[in-house]
């Protein structure tokens, strides 16, 4: 029990990994390959730019390939052995194992957590053994010739292993990811402005209206070193102009508070709105398989969450990077004019300062990425949950969920919690140096005063134009967490935006689709280990209804999947009227073939809504006539409001047979040349889809039209049945011919032959 307890897996709360798209991420090594119990004391699962390694310069090439071919074969191997240094690990041991996980890709792997302790007597006993090997050397060296040999080795041996640290040190101990996220940094923050400045002339707005609001604040400051020689040093007669200059420049200064703060928000507001359009319409024209392969919550946390903390992004960034930068400048300039000595006194700050900033900032950027990522997990488990609740509820499994959203919650507080640490922390170090500076500037000043070198009006105006300089720079290092966590989910939104996975089509397009449909030795596969269809060549044609039947996971699905290019073919050809899919235009194909599922999806909205869907022009006679095909007018009629009525999130209000009856209706009104029912009618009794095939049969057979099923009774009035096995076409005829001649046609519905079988008789 206690070796169990050393050896389990503590989550490391706050380094949740960014959910990338499939296609930009890089395939990474099993995480298995490091198991957990074979190590001698505690473990972490981390991520890999957590962990650095001081020799990441090694001389056995030759083993790390070993150790990378044995991880690719599956073998498992001790964890890498870590020691804690603030928020990183230092690898203590395993750097071989290391290099050839990170060779492999790896981005998160198990770790043996040693204390410094363990690490200072790990050294302890390895500068024993070398000791103790060097004095036997030195001892046999007058009279044995090989101790002449191994002394050579070891001399060398030792000398190659400080050029690898050397040469380590140089490479840098950051690792490659790590190393390249100032880079990565840059380019989110010039990707950033370049959208801003989709909005040219609100930001030349913005911008005269802060440099107007940048020289409103020096004049004032002015102004008071003018009232403080003139007026309050006895000056009766200066008192109306500096009045009026006064109430001037105070009215430009509210002026400009006003403009740029409008301006700059609605610049705000316009980017977010602008990058949110953009990442949606990029999910929306990606292929299916790499949409789907996201959680919607972790993509709708993407979209909106990390879109609008952008809004900041203008607001508050570039106003202080520009506004007050200007007045750090300005104030600068002034306090030099006034006295340069106790100007250059100032300026031993500004370095300090800034340097602070820079060394702070991958760090604020890094927990800030890892908090934007957490949002995404919590906002993805909180729609499970509300998306399950009946499951949830029907297996009594409240406790579980709480206890999950918990746990997630927690991270997310966890990895919060982490990047305001490392933000307060910035702004204490900050207050800290100009607090200091400040200090030492108004002691120096104060004995100028009494020596008369100065003014007290002079130092006044010093002092507080001092203040506008480092009032702002501790604002800075506000700016620098709030720009960090902006780059962090900028980054994010853009790896949407920057999906490579997206749909093409051909230039070809159908006027008047006929509906014939013909596959050519067709396969697929969704993995390389499992074939979904094998050869597959069948022909349909207008006119003709056909049924398909095939065991779950056969392959009706994945044929309805090729029809409309949800899943491209891994070799053969699909083609309507002549015309392979792939020279299709899209849009043009998908008008032509419609599929109908067994779980429809419904919007939020009226049932007109979601029957005008796709048809959105259709007049009232059609959307009529599609309801009484789809057996649904008696439904509609009944309904509060009629067609007017709202629909609950995902249709929750209607029965499941009412939902796949207007999800038919609505195919009905997109009047498509090749319609696919897949398990379309499911939830509907016998006698009611009978009913309703019986009222579309006249326009079923102008058209092609295929429906997949898996009741005796739903196919049995087709003259045609295809039957898959194991991804082949196995049989292709009447119902009669079939269970005459087709054994895997008999083996699907032997319970419901011989039910029948029975009846009859």
């Amino acid at each position: 029990m206690a070796a169990a307890a050393r050896n389990r897996i503590v989550p490391w709360y706050g380094e949740t990994a960014p959910m990338a798209l499939p296609e930009l991420r890089r395939d990474a090594a099993p995480t298995t390959c490091f198991d957990a119990a074979q190590a001698r004391g505690p473990t972490r699962r981390v991520r890999l730019e957590r962990v650095v390694d001081l020799l990441v310069v090694s001389h056995a090439a030759e083993r790390i390939a070993d150790y990378q071919a044995a991880m690719r074969r599956g073998e498992r191997f001790p964890p890498v052995a870590v020691v804690r240094w603030g928020d990183r690990f230092l690898v203590a041991d395993g750097h071989k194992r290391l290099s050839a996980f990170r060779a492999l890709g790896g981005e998160e792997l198990v770790v043996e957590v040693w204390s410094w302790r363990r690490w200072l007597r790990d050294q302890a006993a390895q500068l024993g053994r070398k000791t103790r090997q060097q004095w036997d050397i030195a001892r046999r060296l007058g009279h044995d010739p090989r101790a002449r040999l191994q002394a050579r080795r070891l001399a060398w041996d030792t000398l190659g292993h400080w050029q690898r640290a050397l040469r380590s040190l140089r490479a840098g101990w950051r690792p490659a990811a790590a190393a390249s996220g100032n880079a990565a940094a840059r380019g989110v923050f010039r990707r950033l402005v370049h959208d801003c400045l989709e909005f040219r002339g609100r930001v030349a707005i913005a911008v005269v209206s802060l440099i107007t609001l940048s020289g409103a604040q020096l004049a004032l400051t002015w102004l008071v070193k003018r009232w403080a020689d003139g007026p309050l040093a006895g000056d009766a007669a200066s008192v109306a102009p500096l009045l009026r200059a006064s109430l001037g420049v105070t009215a430009l200064l509210i002026a400009s508070v006003f403009a740029s703060r409008y301006v700059l928000d609605s610049v705000s507001q316009r980017l977010v709105e602008r990058l949110r359009n953009r990442a949606l319409a990029r999910v929306l024209a990606l292929r299916l398989e790499a949409a789907q392969a996201n959680h919607s919550g972790a993509l709708a946390s993407r979209i909106l969450t990390d879109s609008g903390a952008l809004a900041g992004f203008v607001g508050d960034v570039l106003k202080r990077l520009v506004g007050e930068g200007l007045v750090i400048v300005g104030a600068l300039a002034m306090a030099f004019a006034l006295q340069w000595r106790l100007a250059l006194l100032t300026l031993t700050v500004v370095p300090l300062v800034l340097g602070v900033l820079a060394a702070m900032g991958s760090v604020i950027r890094r927990r800030s990425r890892h908090a934007q990522a957490a949002i995404g997990d919590l906002t993805a488990t909180l729609q499970d949950a509300l998306r399950g609740l009946s499951t949830i509820k029907g297996f009594n499994a409240e406790a579980h969920e709480r206890a999950r959203f918990a746990a997630r919650n927690r991270s997310y507080r966890h990895a919060v919690l982490r990047g305001e640490w490392s933000a307060s922390l910035l702004v204490a170090a900050v207050w800290i140096l100009t607090g200091t500076g400040l200090w030492a500037i108004v002691w120096y000043g104060t004995s100028q005063v009494l020596s008369g070198a100065i003014s007290a009006g002079g130092l006044l105006a010093f002092c507080l134009y001092l203040l506008q300089t480092l009032e702002p720079l501790r604002r800075l290092s506000d700016v620098q967490g709030l720009l960090q966590r902006n780059l962090a989910a900028a980054a994010r939104v853009y790896e949407i935006i920057d999906a490579p996975a997206v749909e093409h089509g051909g230039a070809t397009a159908l006027p008047a689709p006929r509906g014939a449909v013909a596959l050519e030795a067709v396969s697929f596969h969704y993995r390389d280990d499992a074939p979904v269809l094998q050869e597959l060549t069948l022909t349909l044609t207008p006119g003709a209804p056909v049924g398909l039947v095939a065991a779950s996971g056969g392959g009706k699905s994945t044929l309805a999947k090729l029809l409309v290019r949800f899943a491209e073919p891994r070799s053969g050809r699909v083609s309507l009227d002549g015309v392979p899919l792939p020279d299709l235009d899209l849009a043009a194909l998908r008008r032509a073939v419609c599929v109908v599922e067994q779980e429809p999806f419904l919007f939020s909205g009226s049932v007109l809504d979601n029957l005008r869907y796709g048809a959105w022009e259709a007049p009232r006679p059609r959307i009529d006539a599609a309801l009484a095909a789809a057996g649904l007018s008696a439904v509609v009629q009944a309904l509060p409001a009629g067609l007017d009525t709202p629909i609950a999130e995902a249709g929750r209000s209607l029965s499941v047979g009412q939902k796949q009856r207007l999800a038919l209706a609505r195919a009905i009104l997109r009047e498509p040349a090749v319609l696919v029912l897949d398990e379309a009618t499911s939830a509907l009794d016998s006698e009611t889809e009978a009913q309703i095939f019986a009222q579309l049969d006249a326009w079923l057979r102008q058209r092609t039209t295929l429906v997949i099923a898996h009741r005796l009774s739903t196919i049995a009035r087709f003259e045609r049945v295809l039957v898959l096995e194991h991804g082949r076409l196995v049989g292709d005829g009447s119902v009669a011919s079939l269970r005459d001649a087709c054994p895997p046609f008999c083996r699907l519905f032997a319970d419901q032959l011989s039910a029948l079988t029975a009846v009859r008789e």
